[in-house]
């Protein structure tokens, strides 16, 4: 079996109609089941214990993870940025919208060719998903292909340990509500 800490676990193809990346498991050839992934029923739990901001606020600090912040302000990964640090799903979606062409490319091209600046643009552009939710877990995968791709092979040992720093923070995150 395949590790689901690499690449090499997973195809990805730009679903029109979503207007986002699907993640697709080469074994099966059907989506990823985001809800048998323990850090994906963490996201569910946090969004049902808070709220759907503290998920966006993640999906937020994913991108910072990646760089985002140091990118060129004509880049499409920059424009989407500026987006997502509104709360205005109309900026959202405009954003989207201009920087399709790119977010095609990176998924259907620059994946598949170990590409950081891809898995960095499709950080990014899952901040600016109109639900919290998906742009969590869509924001949590692809800082991990971020990771690998930068990281080069063997990738494995930090891909988990950035998943466990996203568990970290969600868990934090979990916790700053209780004691409010």
């Amino acid at each position: 079996m395949v590790s689901d800490a690499t690449v090499d676990r997973f195809y990805y193809i730009f679903d029109s109609r979503a207007h986002r990346a699907l993640v697709l498991d080469r074994a099966t050839g059907k989506e990823v089941a985001w809800r048998s992934v323990p850090r994906v029923q963490l996201i569910e739990h946090i969004e049902a214990e808070r709220s759907p901001a503290v998920l966006r606020a993640f999906a937020r600090w994913c991108a910072r993870q990646v760089g985002i912040e140091a990118m060129s302000e004509n880049a499409p990964a920059a424009r989407l940025w500026s987006a997502a640090q509104q709360d205005d799903p109309a900026a959202w979606k405009a954003a989207r919208e201009e920087t399709t062409d790119a977010v095609v490319r990176a998924a259907a091209l620059g994946l598949s060719r170990g590409r950081s600046a891809a898995a960095r643009l499709l950080v990014v552009h899952a901040c600016t998903h109109p639900e919290a939710r998906q742009a969590a877990i869509d924001a949590t995968h692809m800082t991990e292909r971020w990771v690998e791709f930068d990281e080069g092979r063997p990738a494995e040992p930090a891909v988990r340990a950035v998943r466990q720093r996203h568990i970290d923070w969600l868990l934090d995150a979990l916790n700053r509500g209780r004691e409010e």
